[in-house]
């Protein structure tokens, strides 16, 4: 085991217990602030982290070491030679989703790049696939057919039981094809960025139009993050939408009208240590709300992308309050399974797949990265978190 494993190992024993607390607030809702002992010190708290969770305030994801070129990555691949671009079939993220006829089977809705344009060209060049992996949760995955035309971006796709049919949310509009001169990004003025649904009654589709929920002109119409509020107790259609800035709204059904129920006091400028984008909201097993985000002080420091890259937040209603603890939930810096360690340029676009046993323990962290060096290229990574996702694997018979 090299340093970095020692170090993250260590800490995943030691920091759920090192600091006291008084709240379970104080340990970001992702554990209990409890006596730890018969044996402690009179009204001495602690924090006990839930699996997947570790640090003296349950802040930080236990991110374990990942297989190199796993997820869906395909930026080396040959484009067409009629085609533009250098950079082959570059990705940003994505949702992973377990085929529930054949679990052995796993699927990445992901955001891929047209004409072998990457990064640097997401606005128009983004549009959306199915991709699919054999070999787990990890991957790799391998195209499986296209979802939408471009511009559709930052894809998230979701499970409905009230409507018994995946939701796919993302941004984008549809529109006939712009001059692509260059692979190089255009304004939202001519491509605005709009929340739009399409629904599937399978994985596989067949999908509906995308509808239009959240129009650009409100300023918050970018970066979706849907979670159905739909419970064994609580039959209900209605869903919770994070966007930009972790601003809150709810529909009653996914297409129908919404309404802001929150917006972060702490998040109404760039440039500060609280600048946040890019969200990804789930309710854990205790009813309690949680997302991760683009953190970006490295940007507001040092004016550079890394590497403290990931931001928890947390509270427990969806109307708040909401807490931000000031510290890295991860960062850009990956140990890989054959000990060796990197730090990349860019990781962003974090997703959570979660145990499926109602225990809501977060076994893989999926993102959107970027090799230092690198000006456009890019792919989608998966990496595994705590020890759960080695049991769920072998009983999958990986």
């Amino acid at each position: 085991m090299n340093l970095h494993s020692l170090l993250v190992a260590c800490l995943a024993t030691l920091g759920a217990t090192s600091q006291a607390c008084e709240t379970d607030e104080d340990c970001s809702l992702n554990g209990l602030c409890r006596r730890q002992s018969p044996w402690s010190k009179l009204g001495e708290k602690s924090c006990k982290c839930d699996p997947g969770w570790f640090g003296e305030d349950c802040g930080h994801l236990d991110l374990r070491p990942a297989i190199k070129d796993n997820g869906y990555n395909h930026s080396a691949d040959a484009v067409d030679s009629m085609h533009l671009g250098l950079y082959g079939n570059s990705s940003w993220g994505g949702t992973v989703v377990q085929d529930p006829q054949d679990p052995s089977l796993f699927h990445l809705v992901a955001a891929q790049f047209a004409s072998g344009c990457g990064l640097s060209g997401w606005r128009p060049f983004s549009f959306i696939i199915r991709a699919e992996s054999r070999n787990g949760p990890q991957g790799p995955y391998h195209y499986a057919e296209s979802i939408s035309e471009p511009f559709r971006h930052n894809p998230e796709v979701i499970w409905s039981p009230a409507d018994e049919k995946y939701l796919l949310y993302s941004i984008g509009a549809d529109d006939e094809e712009q001059p692509r001169e260059k692979c190089a990004s255009i304004s939202y003025k001519r491509w605005p960025n709009n929340i739009s649904v399409s629904t599937a009654p399978d994985i596989r589709g067949p999908w509906t139009p995308f509808k239009l929920v959240l129009a650009s002109a409100d300023p918050h119409s970018t970066n979706p993050s849907p979670w159905p509020l739909w419970t064994p107790q609580t039959r209900t259609s209605k869903i919770a939408l994070g966007v930009e800035d972790i601003a809150i709204f709810l529909f009653d059904r996914y297409d129908s009208a919404y309404e802001l129920v929150h917006t972060q006091s702490w998040n109404t400028s760039e440039y500060s240590p609280t600048w946040t984008e890019d969200s990804f909201l789930w309710r854990d097993k205790r009813g309690h709300w949680h997302a991760l985000a683009h953190w970006m002080i490295d940007l507001v420091e040092d004016g550079q992308k890394w590497p403290r890259v990931g931001a928890h937040v947390f509270a427990r209603e969806l109307t708040g309050p909401w807490h931000l603890h000031l510290h890295e939930a991860f960062n850009s810096t990956v140990t890989y399974s054959d000990g060796t360690v990197r730090t990349l340029k860019r990781r962003e676009r974090a997703k959570i797949f979660f145990s499926n046993d109602g225990e809501m323990t977060p076994l893989y962290l999926v993102n959107g990265v970027q090799e230092m060096g690198e000006g456009s290229r890019s792919s989608t990574f998966v990496q595994p978190i705590g020890e759960a996702w080695k049991d769920f694997e072998k009983r999958l018979g990986f």
